[in-house]
């Protein structure tokens, strides 16, 4: 059997980061929009495993392949949970990763360090013929006071990994794979397909 799945993404690096987590399962990670142009697949649910779905049934309604769809945020106590499921959109549409962690930091300026705890959330939803399953991760840690790093995506630059005292932007695409909220939700999911779909 084709150990083959798509992804309902068109973030380039997320992408890559989940090539590399389903890599030693040997399964291959393409994007669905390698195959097929399904639009931008608006995200109107009102959590992440909802947005995660609607991503993968997108796919799979399309394509009839192997879907997955993820959603994950980063929620800051501080601030209540936010930016949460709107941290993709965190200060607007067409606002940058620059953008958004620069108003993230303005918001958190002069809170110390035990105030400062965050996590990171991922959701994976995953559609095949015979059914649907979701996957959730999560990854604690805390915010930075500015931006350390130069690897990574999106919030990288300011997530603070405990224990290391680094960012996921300064440790790298390895160790964050080996750690993060998207490792643990994707791997689960890897584990799930091996076991139940690509037998």
């Amino acid at each position: 059997m084709r150990r083959e799945v798509y992804l309902v993404t068109q973030n380039k690096g997320k992408l890559q980061e989940i090539k590399n987590i389903f890599a030693p399962f040997s399964i291959s990670v393409k994007s669905i929009y390698e195959i097929c142009d399904i639009g931008k697949v608006e995200e109107k649910g009102e959590s992440y495993a909802e947005n995660a779905l609607l991503k993968a049934k997108a796919g799979f309604a399309k394509t009839g392949e192997i879907s997955l769809g993820e959603d994950s945020g980063l929620e800051v106590d501080y601030l209540h949970g936010a930016p949460g499921l709107y941290s993709a959109r965190f200060g607007g549409e067409n606002a940058s990763s620059e953008d958004k962690i620069s108003l993230l930091l303005q918001l958190l300026q002069g809170v110390p360090r035990e105030k400062r705890t965050a996590r990171f959330v991922c959701v994976v939803a995953l559609v095949w013929s015979g059914g649907e399953e979701i996957f959730t991760g999560v990854c604690e840690g805390y915010l930075a006071e500015e931006p350390r790093g130069d690897g990574g995506f999106g919030y990288d630059p300011i997530f603070i990994f405990p224990g290391e005292d680094k960012t996921f932007a300064q440790l790298g695409s390895e160790f964050k794979n080996r750690y993060s909220h998207r490792s643990r939700a994707f791997c689960q999911c890897a584990e799930f397909l091996v076991r139940e779909v690509f037998h």
